[in-house]
């Protein structure tokens, strides 16, 4: 049995991760071992309940590079994996400065649209000018890669061409997910969480699972619930997920009293009880990856609202999401109002978003595209 190790910045609950966890699950053709080397392990647990070697590092340094590299290769020596597979620009840079050492294949994910022009002209001149080193050293230090596992076509090109990297070296392969969790719930937990979200009688939820990050676009919806509070005072917006922008979110509630209609719930393991309690979700990102929790949503079979961007039309299309403009916040009130308006209207499209989410992004499908192109990489590293 080939074995394969997973190096990840962190083990928290972001999309990357949680993916390539769903993956290693249900991929009883390999062993899995996952390396993590920063602060940060929420799902490690979940993964050594599924008999998954979880080896942490836990560095508390922002970067280090050369130095994590260096308490790597001993990892590496010990596991003797046959296949080494890096996600996240942090994982990234370590593996590439441990490849020299070892004659062992080395995979990398592309997850995000890091390099769009767009994210550059959100930055001041000193930002662009750390934002085009990152590029820079991002784009040499790619040379080492043996392939690339894009989780997009929207990534794929826009990967290539900001790291200069050939198309035949990059795989997509869409991200899986499990169609079980969401449906087999606890009536009991449901029941408990409910309670716990203060969930009442007539109350219309709506729910953002996303890292807190000016580019997912909360901003635009927490200024949109401010309107749509006044003409739908029995709405509530529950956000799942943490990070940097958490202060500016939270500013913005109290400053406009929000609190009443606006919870932010920090990083949840319970993912498909939020979706089941929820009436809507909406996912206002400037821009993606390919969204997980997009995914998640069309197996929930939830009513979506989402962002007319490349990204999320690789996942939905107008059969299966309500789509508003990116960035423009009254488009998003209108769009949200419609909904939340005429329920019955466009409850046809989450039957239709979780049929089109079983077609294309079933994990059994996912796991045999990953099983099959390691395979094509180790036998070519050998020969």
């Amino acid at each position: 049995m080939k074995k394969i190790l997973y190096i990840l910045d962190t083990f928290e609950t972001g999309g990357a991760e949680k993916s390539l966890l769903d993956i290693a699950i249900q991929n009883k053709a390999v062993e899995t071992v996952f390396v993590t080397l920063y602060k940060g392990n929420q799902l490690a647990e979940a993964a050594q309940q599924a008999g998954i070697k979880v080896i942490s590092l836990n560095r508390p340094e922002k970067y280090a590079f050369g130095k994590i590299a260096q308490l790597l290769k001993p990892i590496i020596q010990e596991e003797k994996p046959d296949l080494i597979h890096a996600t996240l620009f942090r994982a990234d840079i370590v593996s590439r400065k441990v490849k020299r050492y070892f004659k062992i294949p080395l995979v990398s994910s592309l997850v995000n649209n890091s390099y769009i022009e767009e994210r550059y002209q959100q930055l001041s001149l000193l930002g662009k000018l750390k934002l085009n080193c990152i590029q820079r050293y991002d784009a040499l230090t790619a040379k080492k890669v043996d392939h690339f596992i894009s989780n997009s076509q929207t990534i794929k090109q826009s990967n290539a061409k900001a790291l200069s990297l050939p198309l035949e070296k990059i795989k997509v392969i869409f991200r899986g997910r499990d169609l079980s969790k969401f449906l087999s719930l606890s009536q009991e937990q449901l029941s408990t969480t409910k309670k716990e979200l203060n969930i009442i009688e007539n109350q219309v939820t709506l729910l953002n699972v996303s890292r807190l990050l000016e580019r997912k676009g909360q901003l635009d919806l927490l200024q949109a619930m401010k309107s749509i509070v006044i003409t739908h005072p029995n709405v509530k917006l529950y956000i799942a997920g943490e990070g940097f922008y958490r202060s500016v979110l939270e500013n913005y509630i109290q400053e406009n009293n929000l609190q009443s209609h606006v919870e932010l719930l920090g990083n949840r393991n319970d993912i498909p009880y939020l979706l089941q309690l929820a009436d809507v979700f909406v996912f206002p990102t400037h821009y993606e990856g390919l969204p997980g929790a997009l995914i998640e949503a069309m197996m929930a079979e939830k009513t979506i609202v989402c962002t007319a961007i490349p990204e999320n039309k690789e996942c939905v299309s107008a059969q299966e999401a309500v789509f508003f403009k990116k960035g423009d916040v009254s488009n998003l009130v209108t769009t949200l109002q419609e909904v939340i308006n005429q329920p019955h209207h466009f409850s046809a499209l989450g039957k239709n978003a979780r049929i089109a989410a079983i077609e294309k992004f079933s994990i059994a499908k996912v796991v045999e595209q990953y099983n099959t192109l390691y395979t094509s990489i180790i036998q070519k590293h050998t020969q």
